[in-house]
């Protein structure tokens, strides 16, 4: 079995060793692909501790059961999605379906205890596998995890139906949350982009896309995608008296935000922050809807041994493909 291990510094070293066995209540997962995310380059590039020395990273995957443990009902071949949220199942948060707020949470792919999906191969505890739909093309399993974490956030705008709703970043989170709005029948969802390769691709997802010279104003819900000051100021500048603003995005740690619109026209501002159990499984049994494709969100395809050049072209900004899957099968 081969890994990848973060090393720190913005270094990589591939690992040999032995198959892990799955133990009791776990699967031994092959892996098909797993997704490059934002935050994976952000801990690569130094922006933030989320990614410590000897973690192997990946947690945007899908892949195959090859064994199954002692406890474990799933059947080996399997085409499983990794939720990889790691919680206590004993607090508040947890009993509640919040385990993504358990304070004693952890993420598979984010910490060096649990290894992701940058290898051949992962032990996973089988309650993190998700079962994707039959006929679903086995990669979007790889995409459930981003379009899981826009799924939420139009969750926890509480959309009745008929609202305008403006996202801010076409990335593939402002691609989840404008799809989920448009799932939620909000009458007008309009993406905010300033690259036009990245509007190209959101119109081949059927969405429309504008510039931000374009952008629409008194909206009833902007959903921030990017996470800049300036990209925070114009979701709130966006929105209507007494509407709603989520905040997502996360590439700045610190923001000012002008307080006499936001308090005086009683704009509500949420923040949200990755998905429940429940978005997940909802988001992966959305892949088989009628019409939905998803291909155009994959813009770039590599082998495992190229996912060190990846990293550095995109922290270089050299690669701006929506998503990159490092696939297995290629």
């Amino acid at each position: 079995m081969t890994r990848l291990v973060y090393l720190g510094d913005r270094r990589f070293e591939f690992v040999e060793g032995a198959e892990p066995a799955a133990g009791p209540g776990e699967c031994l997962l092959e892996i098909v692909a797993t997704g490059v995310c934002g935050s994976d380059v952000h801990g690569y590039v130094g922006l933030n501790e989320r990614r410590p020395a000897g973690t192997v990273m990946g947690h945007e995957a899908v892949g195959r059961v090859v064994e199954a443990g002692e406890g474990v009902e799933l059947e080996p071949g399997l085409m499983a999605a990794l939720w990889p949220i790691v919680a206590c199942e004993e607090c508040d948060f947890c009993s509640a379906g919040w385990s993504h707020l358990c304070p004693e949470r952890r993420l598979y792919g984010c910490t060096p205890e649990l290894p992701g999906a940058f290898a051949t191969r992962m032990k996973v505890q089988s309650r993190n596998l998700v079962p994707l739909p039959p006929d679903v093309p086995p990669e979007w399993g790889a995409l459930v995890e981003p379009l899981a974490v826009g799924h939420h956030a139009i969750d926890l705008a509480g959309l009745t139906g008929g609202e305008c709703v403006s996202i801010v970043g076409g990335g593939a989170i402002g691609i989840a949350a404008a799809l989920a709005a448009s799932r939620a029948e909000a009458s007008e969802v309009t993406v905010v982009e300033p690259q036009q390769s990245r509007r190209a691709t959101l119109a081949a997802l059927g969405l429309t896309a504008v510039g931000p010279e374009a952008a629409p104003f008194g909206v009833d819900l902007a959903v921030e995608c990017v996470g800049h000051e300036e990209t925070v100021r114009a979701a709130l500048g966006a929105v209507r008296p007494g509407g709603a603003v989520v905040l997502v995005g996360l590439a700045a740690p610190e923001v000012s935000v002008p307080m006499v619109p936001l308090v005086i026209e009683e704009r509500r501002v949420l923040g949200s922050s990755a998905y429940t159990r429940a978005d997940f499984i909802a988001v992966a049994d959305c892949l088989s809807e009628p019409g939905l494709d998803l291909e155009p969100m994959i813009e770039r395809r590599v082998t495992l041994e190229e996912l060190p050049r990846v990293f550095e072209e995109y922290a270089e900004g050299r690669e701006t493909a929506v998503r990159t899957l490092m696939a297995c099968d290629r």
